[in-house]
């Protein structure tokens, strides 16, 4: 994800119907974990003393650092407890502070807790340190119960299902035997836990820090899937959120199946948007003078590399899923189509990669969810119902491979771990409604691939909120620093100055040109891949 690479995932990373729609928490869990009675029974949590101290963390430098007791089931607080690990850069102007703003940069599962840093374009940690809301925040980092210094840490102790953007009929039925190994494995080693690894618990979890921060509201910006746990907040304790931002909308209906299946769509978007323009430069580039010709390219050599795969490095090979998955995530940077041009083709062209674009490439190649992150993102997904017939998977998996295979491709419509899930859910889904709250401010990029464009209207429609739209960009994650002054401005207005937010369009990011020979770097591949994550399948 373009946000904070550290702290995302797969995922962006981390998109057909799910067998239930999204249902409102049944009365019986509204009054076990949402009543009135919650603050006495929470009271210990709410009162708890926080001991701040220097983070000892390298990356986490420059911030303090606090664990938050919370309960692991809401609706028995006398039970298991776990830690919740915050970070805090406080507000820089403290004559016009407003209180906290608490911080989320996706996932789900993403490490939070070094969002109030500044952006590091070296490591991709941090994001909100150097914007405005700085000047008058309390800013709060977030690693998520079940993830980085929070407690439990998931452990499933087994290999994650494989990423196939395009899979052949056999890789279809492996990732789907992968998949049931996976989801059997993870049941049998924290089946106590997963249940409770929920976006309406993180929620709770976020009030919990609330209290224990003597705030009586707070504050909230949430980016790709942060924006959902943002609105499950807002839903369940309406009277104690005041202003907040959603960057990046999931849609806040299909949760989760559909959100996921709307990714590939998004990429061939995008797809159809940069063989266009790399049509237009083949004298330079050499992929092809019309989009036929280029995408013809591309599976002439996905085929080369399903037959013999690129080895980048010693034991590391680039194969064709690496391929489609790489050109798809990279068509979406319009300002870097020049770059991505370039570097892709060397392997286009089958011409050795220069040593630090091989390592590069390699990372890619390497890289994977952390296990940790990746068992929490699917406890988290496993929150809602998934489909039962695997039939409908391995249809929709041949379609998207056929008519997505770029980017994610076929990769959420294969049989997902969640498909088998064995273990009883708590509660259902939160409904998000907007009752009691100020009006919240939507931001969605028209190519977005890791969150499409239509979550954004769905979103703000369902909040009754204004939506912040940037036109022609397929990036995810727009207020940050050295981000569009249209959007910065905007969203400062309302969080910093109290403007009531509008409607609003701001042009994106303008395509690449090219007026002469294209230099890669290999920091320009890290920068590419700080925008969309490890694996660009998250969100």
């Amino acid at each position: 994800m373009r946000t904070a690479r550290a702290t995302t995932l797969a995922s962006t990373v981390l998109v057909t119907a799910l067998a239930t729609s999204l249902a409102a928490a049944s009365p019986a869990a509204a009054d076990s974990l949402d009543s009135p009675a919650d603050d006495t029974a929470l009271a210990e949590f709410h009162g708890q003393e926080l001991a701040w101290a220097p983070c000892t963390e390298e990356v986490l430098q420059g911030l303090e650092c606090a664990d938050v007791v919370v309960p692991l089931d809401y609706s028995d607080p006398g039970g298991e407890r776990v830690t919740v690990a915050i970070s805090r850069a406080r507000a820089t102007d403290p004559e016009q502070r407003r209180g906290i703003l608490l911080t989320n940069p996706g996932g789900p599962g993403g490490h939070g807790r070094s969002m109030p840093l500044p952006l590091d374009p070296q490591t991709g940690t941090g994001l909100v340190g150097g914007l405005r809301v700085t000047e008058v925040y309390d800013v709060i980092g977030m690693d998520p119960r079940g993830s980085g210094g929070s407690s439990p840490r998931l452990d499933c102790g087994s290999e994650p299902p494989p990423v196939y953007p395009s899979p052949t009929d056999q890789e279809i039925s492996e990732a789907t035997r992968s998949a049931i190994r996976y989801q059997r494995a993870c049941e049998q080693a924290e089946g106590d836990l997963r249940p409770h690894m929920t976006t309406a618990n993180t929620a709770r979890d976020m009030d919990v820090i609330r209290a224990a921060l003597g705030e009586e509201k707070t504050n909230y910006l949430g980016y790709s899937y942060g924006t959902y746990l943002g609105a499950v907040y807002g839903s369940l304790f309406p009277e104690r959120l005041d202003r907040s931002v959603l960057d990046s909308s999931v849609h806040p209906d299909g949760i989760w199946r559909d959100v996921f299946m709307m990714q590939a769509p998004a990429y061939s978007e995008n797809m159809e948007r940069y063989t266009a323009w790399v049509a237009g430069y083949d004298d330079v580039f050499g992929f092809g003078s019309t989009q036929e010709e280029v995408y013809a390219t591309f599976e002439a050599t996905a085929e080369r590399l399903r037959e013999e795969p690129l080895e980048v490095a010693p034991g590391v090979l680039y194969d064709s899923h690496l391929f489609h998955m790489d050109v798809g995530m990279n068509s979406r940077f319009q300002d870097q189509w020049d770059v991505v041009s370039e570097y892709l083709g060397y392997i286009v062209h089958d011409q050795p990669l220069p040593q630090p674009l091989a390592a590069q490439a390699s990372t890619l190649a390497e890289e994977e969810y952390g296990t940790a992150t990746l068992d929490l993102q699917t406890a988290v997904l496993c929150e809602a119902e998934w489909p039962e017939r695997v039939s409908t998977y391995h249809a929709d998996a041949r379609e998207y491979r056929e008519e997505h295979p770029y980017g994610s491709g076929a990769y959420w419509a294969v049989p997902h771990p969640c498909t088998f899930n064995g273990l009883d859910r708590p509660e259902p889904p939160v409904e998000l409604e907007r009752d009691g709250y100020p009006e919240a401010l939507v931001i969605a990029g028209e190519f977005d691939a890791n969150t499409a464009y239509e979550g954004g209207p769905a979103m703000a429609d369902r909040l009754d909120s204004s939506l912040i739209t940037v036109a022609g960009d397929g990036g995810h994650g727009f207020y940050l620093p050295g981000g569009l002054d249209c959007v910065a401005e905007a969203v400062d207005a309302y969080l910093v100055d109290g403007a009531q937010p509008e409607d609003l369009t701001c042009q994106g990011l303008p395509p690449a040109r090219v007026d002469g020979e294209v230099e890669v770097e290999a920091e320009d591949l890290a920068a590419l891949r700080d925008r969309t994550g490890p694996s660009g399948l998250g969100i």
